[in-house]
């Protein structure tokens, strides 16, 4: 078994957190000796999504272990997507569009982790203000895990939901990779394709740039 180790630096809180995998129980020993009071967490780990099992029987929002890289969120926007919509912006992006708006959100470590569980909690009280929830980023696609998790427990709540990506869903598609499927067969409506700063100028509703498509999922993958 490989040996896996995450370091996950808090210093706003002076804290140092290490999820390990693969590791004997005597290197878990010698990695304890050389810290100060440690002492072990439940895994922090995101678990899979059973995509085998439809939204509404997907008993996850209990779990406060299960975390996803976010930047910011907010609400009563207009311009991401159809009527008044909450935002989840999450962190890191491996595609870096040149001409980017929110360049501050490709670095992964510009946010932080943050439990699915209070991501919902969050967007649930501002349910009735809201006409659905669009995901953006940096790239909701560089987490596919995470953000499918997300999408399955929004839709326990029938709430409608947008995801912006800078794949082509051809792309996306031909990954065929089952987080990936899953958030496309699952969520309402996809914007994608990278930001092309040379076509942003008269670009339409939503989109920062022409080549950019939005694509209608909520019939097609019902």
């Amino acid at each position: 078994m490989n040996k896996e180790l995450t370091f996950i630096l808090e210093p706003d809180r002076g804290k140092l957190t290490i999820e390990v995998g693969g590791v004997s129980t005597d290197d878990l020993a010698d990695l304890r000796a050389n810290f100060d009071s440690p002492h072990n967490v439940n895994c922090g780990k995101p678990s899979d999504v059973d995509i085998s099992k439809p939204a509404n029987q997907i008993d996850a929002l209990s779990d406060d272990h299960r975390f996803i890289w976010l930047y910011t969120i907010y609400h009563r926007s207009v311009v991401d997507g159809p009527g008044v919509r909450s935002v989840v912006q999450v962190s890191g992006c491996s595609i870096r569009c040149s001409g980017c708006y929110v360049p501050e959100t490709h670095n992964r470590l510009n946010g932080k982790r943050v439990p699915i569980s209070s991501i919902v909690s969050e967007l649930l009280r501002e349910k009735s203000n809201s006409d659905g929830v669009t995901i953006l980023g940096g790239e909701p696609f560089d987490q596919a895990q995470e953000v499918g998790e997300l999408v399955a427990r929004l839709k326990i709540h029938g709430i409608n939901v947008t995801v912006y990506t800078g794949y082509t869903i051809d792309a996306l598609i031909q990954r065929n990779v089952p987080h990936v499927n899953y958030i496309l067969t699952h969520i309402d409506l996809l914007i994608d394709g990278p930001f092309l700063n040379s076509m942003r100028l008269g670009s339409s509703e939503y989109r920062g740039s022409w080549n950019q498509k939005i694509i209608n999922l909520s019939e097609s993958s019902r």
